[in-house]
């Protein structure tokens, strides 16, 4: 009786699994149509962005987004685009937004290599069509945001880097990639919001520790909440890295520590 009770408990448990494998194919299968699906706006909104017709790739971007809302390259790109019309909670939100599908897939358990190959395939290819759209603005000249294209272009390739290597699982703190939190650092920032930003901050070093700009960054947040010495070793390590810190950055903490002192 006890034998036939185990066989049962089994067989019940392996064809739920069974269903339980079945459902997330299904999923993934549904994403990658829905995927295909939004491409088309996307990169309608990659072409508007680079010719800067921004309300134009805000509304190819969100159309993506309506079709595939697991689409965070979409909402990245969103958010950067809010974030150069200076709508700052709106960027915020898509920056979070994409944070959080990040965050959702690291914590999700994939079946198989070849279900993770599949998606780091599709995350590769949308990787290499920025890198490729970043090295052509760069290579256009006459950006006054030339230095954030450079910044932007490495983090992407360090991005690469972490998915080509098959054999490779991100930790938790790479979970989200170092350009994603940046951009919501500084998406924060603006808003205000200066805790988050400095979490922000401090998690896109911790996701590729070369971000020179994200520590230049901490030391704005460090200096405008008064904690010099923190502010001076963030400059200190960004300066370290090859980034180059502005002199009347470095002049305000100064001036600020001066004047608290007396």
């Amino acid at each position: 009786m006890v034998v036939h009770h185990l066989v049962r408990c089994i067989v019940i448990v392996a064809l739920a699994n069974g269903a339980g494998v079945m459902a997330q194919r299904q999923q993934s299968l549904a994403i990658n149509a829905a995927r295909e699906r939004a491409r088309p706006a996307y990169d309608a909104g990659l072409r508007h962005l680079q010719q800067e017709e921004f309300d134009a790739a805000v509304k190819s971007f969100q159309e993506a987004i309506e079709l595939d809302g697991t689409f965070d390259m979409a909402y990245y790109m969103l958010g950067r685009t809010h974030m150069v019309t200076k709508r700052y909670a709106a960027a915020v939100m898509a920056l979070e937004r994409c944070r959080e599908l990040h965050l959702a897939e690291s914590s999700t358990q994939l079946l198989n290599k070849q279900e993770i190959q599949s998606i780091r395939r599709r995350r590769l290819n949308e990787l290499s069509e920025r890198e490729t759209e970043l090295q052509a603005a760069i290579s256009a000249g006459g950006r006054r945001d030339i230095d954030r294209l450079r910044a932007e272009l490495s983090m992407i390739q360090e991005r690469k880097r972490q998915l080509e290597d098959a054999d490779r699982q991100l930790t938790s703190e790479q979970a989200v990639p170092s350009y994603v939190s940046l951009a919501l650092g500084s998406a924060y920032f603006r808003s205000g919001k200066l805790p988050e930003a400095e979490k922000a901050y401090a998690a896109t070093v911790a996701a590729d520790p070369k971000v020179g700009e994200a520590y230049s960054n901490l030391a704005v947040v460090y200096m405008e909440t008064a904690r010099y010495d923190d502010a001076e070793r963030a400059i200190r390590d960004a300066e370290k890295k090859g980034f180059k810190v502005a002199p009347a950055l470095k002049d305000e903490i100064k001036k600020r520590r001066k004047a608290g002192s007396l």
